[in-house]
């Protein structure tokens, strides 16, 4: 009977702790997250732009980047809202450059 006390006090702390861990591990993963976001978006950005000037507007890779950007500023959105977007590429209106 001692025992099993012991072990399920045992059991209970050891999961306190790991949820603990776990929950500072995550705060810090998501700020991680958020940038790699910002990241993704803008080497799609980059390659598209590199596509354009290389294959044409219009070209089969050019299309495949907007593709890729799209779906990667909407997993953005999904993910952090509006929130991952810099402030810095809006101009006074709020229209992006």
């Amino acid at each position: 009977m001692v025992w099993t006390k012991m072990l399920v006090n045992s059991a209970l702390s050891t999961v306190l702790a790991g949820s603990f861990l776990l929950l500072v591990g995550v705060t810090s993963a998501r700020a991680d997250d958020f940038e790699s976001c910002r990241r993704n978006v803008g080497k799609w950005e980059t390659r598209l732009d590199h596509d354009v000037d290389r294959h044409g507007f219009n070209s089969r890779q050019a299309n495949h980047d907007r593709h890729e950007l799209s779906e990667a500023r909407e997993n953005c959105e999904r993910r952090f809202g509006n929130r991952w977007r810099d402030h810095d590429d809006h101009d006074s209106d709020g229209d992006r450059r």
